[in-house]
């Protein structure tokens, strides 16, 4: 493998752990506050952080349901990451994931 090719894949490895890691890190608040939305506010979704939801759907009867990402997978994906190459950034975020901060509780 050529010295350009092992960049471009670091470079998408990167990516694909940027992209877990927001994934690991998601909150659903967002999507409560979608569910409160009224039919005149479709402005404010733009607004709205929906990363990590799968399917939404409102039914006929006004319920709303949400299907979210498993982020137990998420975390076992960046686990095998770390198999496959130890260089210590992907240990030191998941570690980080069990360290309290942003406002989460001990």
């Amino acid at each position: 493998m050529g010295t350009q090719e092992r960049a471009e894949e670091q470079k998408l490895r990167q990516e694909l752990v940027a992209r877990l890691r927001k994934l690991a890190r998601w909150k659903s608040n967002d999507v409560v506050k979608l569910a409160f939305l009224e039919a005149g506010d479709g402005a404010q979704v733009d607004k709205l952080d929906l990363t990590g939801v799968m399917e939404l759907k409102r039914n006929a009867n006004g319920t709303f349901e949400a299907k979210f990402v498993d982020k137990v997978r998420v975390l076992a994906m960046l686990r095998e990451l770390v198999e496959e190459r130890r260089d210590g950034a992907l240990e030191e975020f998941l570690d980080g994931l069990s360290r309290p901060g942003d406002g989460d509780e001990t």
